[in-house]
């Protein structure tokens, strides 16, 4: 799958988009989804589990809710293992 990271930005934008009350337009790629943005722990799951899907990888060990998470962070991760297959 030839995919961009900012293809992946995108994806994970309209993903929080479709899950969240309000505009994620506004939302950089670095702010953090719990830390800064308030995300609540449901949404950040569904947002990995429909990139699962899409992408075609496992992120069963990105998936570390403690640890803080951003929309570039997350996108490079899929991204890492997508070129990786």
């Amino acid at each position: 799958m030839n995919v961009t990271v900012e293809e992946i930005k995108e994806k994970i934008r309209s993903t929080l988009n479709e899950l969240m009350e309000e505009d994620v337009s506004k939302i950089t790629d670095d702010q953090l989804f719990v830390e800064e943005l308030g995300v609540n722990s449901i949404v950040i799951v569904q947002v990995f589990l429909t990139c699962q899907e899409t992408y075609g990888v496992d992120l069963t060990e990105e998936m570390k809710l403690a640890e803080p998470m951003s929309i570039q962070m997350l996108a490079e991760k899929i991204h890492n293992k997508v070129i990786s297959q």
